[in-house]
Formats: C-alpha cells, structure tokens, sequence
C-alpha cells in the first residue's frame, strides 16, 4: 500500500482522527517563514507531537536555515523533517547530516510551478534531483508552487514531470498537489509513488480536517492497489 501523510495538523481531534484512519505519517507546519493558515509555534507542535502514538511517524514542515530548522527540531523531537522552503544544497546538507545520527530523517520538497520549473536554485527537475540526492537526505517530496501559496496550493503537480523525478531518483519519491479522494486512485495507478502527502484535500477549513473525506481518502488508498 502506497503510505499516507495528512499535513497540517493543529489539534488533538484530527491527530486522533488521522491515526483512527491508518495514516502513516502526521504533519505539522512549525514556523514556516511565510504566513499560512497551518502555522504553529514550537512549543504548540511540541505539545501535540508527544500526544501522537509511537507506531505512528510524525513529521514538522518548516524552512530556513539551518541554525532555525535545528532550534525547531530541538523542541519538538519529529521522526522526520521536510524541508518546504527555499534552502540551498549546503544548507539541506548541513541539516540533513546533523539531525542523521539523532534518527531523525529530512525530506526536501522540490516546488514545481507550472512550467515544470523547480522554486530551488537548480531550476530543471532531473539536474535537481541529482544533486539533491548527494545531500544525505531520505527522501523528495513533489509538490505544486504558485507565486501565492509556498504548499497547500491545491494544485495538481503535472504526473509527468514526476514521472521525470521519480527515473532519475534513487531516494523514494512523494507526491502531494491537489490531491482528494476523487483522484487519488487514478493518480496512485498512474505514478505508484512511495507515498502521497494530502493537505487542504481532506480539510473541511484551514486546519480542520473533514471527518468523511480523511476516511475516503485512506479507504481509497487501500483500493488502488
């Protein structure tokens, strides 16, 4: 089964409601350095990343540099952490290489815009995805940009370019952008990717999910296998 990620979390309600569903990794915005509706502070995300259960991975989204990203891992002890700005090749190494003996995983969302385009300093998706693969990172998540909205665009990332990422990675390959129980189906048997990430998807407000549509989407999941 391709595994889950539910991103976005802000309460206990929907952390229970996420691992009522199966959902294999919970997410949680830590001082992203833009505004968006998901943000929460260090000491918030602390609080509800120890409420998660053990068998249950959880993963802090934020972005900067490394000396902040350390401080934000430092506080609320993630398994993982994805790097959702713009750090450069030196800065996810640094991060990737420190938090590597403590366990802890880091991920790099490669942002493509719809010009296929990556928001990073190598802007062509196979080059990009080569040098990342030297940094010490587990793993690249795909994910749509638009000028307005860093993540939690909505957007669908174009399945070809993904296509593209996947050949020329090693590391596994997430895909999140406008994803929903309505295509999750088509687009896992289309791709197969190691593992779908779902924000705004399955909410029913800005950090509220939505009950009906996070059990879809799972059940859904399970169904495309």
């Amino acid at each position: 089964m391709t595994r889950v990620k539910m991103c976005g979390l802000m309460n206990q309600k929907d952390i229970d409601l996420c691992v009522q569903a199966g959902v294999h990794v919970i997410g949680f915005v830590v001082d992203y350095p833009v505004p968006v509706p998901w943000n929460l502070t260090k000491t918030e995300a602390g609080k509800l990343i120890a409420q998660v259960p053990p068998f249950v991975s959880t993963c802090v989204v934020t972005g900067g540099t490394p000396e902040k990203v350390l401080d934000v891992v430092n506080v609320t002890v993630p398994d993982m952490v994805q790097l959702h700005y713009r750090e450069s090749l030196k800065e996810i190494s640094e991060i990737a290489h420190n938090l590597s003996p403590r366990g802890i995983k880091t991920v790099k969302a490669l942002r493509i815009d719809a010009k296929g385009r990556c928001d990073f300093e190598i802007e062509e998706p196979a080059q990009a995805v080569r040098e990342l693969a030297k940094t010490g990172i587990s793993a690249i998540l795909v994910d749509s940009y638009t000028q307005t909205m860093p993540g939690g665009t909505g957007v669908s990332v174009d399945l070809q370019t993904f296509k593209t990422i996947q050949k020329e990675s090693f590391l596994p390959v997430i895909l999140a952008g406008g994803l929903h129980q309505a295509n999750i189906i088509p687009v896992i048997r289309e791709v197969k990717p190691y593992a779908v990430d779902v924000l705004t998807g399955v909410e029913e407000k800005p950090g509220m999910k939505d009950a009906s549509k996070v059990k879809a989407f799972m059940e859904n999941v399970k169904s495309s296998i």
